[in-house]
């Protein structure tokens, strides 16, 4: 009636708390997903902004945090060239093992001041 003593499924745990990527241990694994379209790239100094499409400037993640933080950057980019002089950082934090960051925050400093934290998982 209530399921209060039914044992409950890790995969239904999963999906209520959001992705666990805790066994996405190799680059390779992480590069696999892409390649399956279950994670997207993502650059961490924009591509826009000088950054290189090369292994030290790229992280998988799930699409939405790609598409946060492209967000994010198209309004950086607006300040840009309205001559704005910032500096840009972004900074990637993971859990265990994994090679997808569980968090990446971005601070930008200059004549203006932002810190933008995406959750991912």
């Amino acid at each position: 009636m209530f399921n209060w003593f039914k044992k409950k499924d890790k995969k239904d745990a999963a999906s209520q708390n959001g992705p666990d990527f805790s066994t996405v241990d190799s680059n390779e694994k992480a590069i696999n997903l892409y390649e399956k379209g279950e994670l997207a790239k993502l650059h961490l100094m924009p591509l826009e902004f000088g950054g290189e499409d090369g292994p030290g400037n790229t992280l998988y993640t799930p699409a939405f945090a790609q598409q946060f933080k492209q967000r994010f950057d198209a309004m950086i980019e607006e300040l840009l060239h309205d001559g704005k002089n910032l500096n840009y950082v972004a900074k990637p934090a993971y859990k265990g093992k994994s090679f997808i960051p569980s968090q990446l925050t971005i601070e930008v400093t200059g004549d203006a001041d932002f810190t933008e934290v995406i959750n991912i998982w």
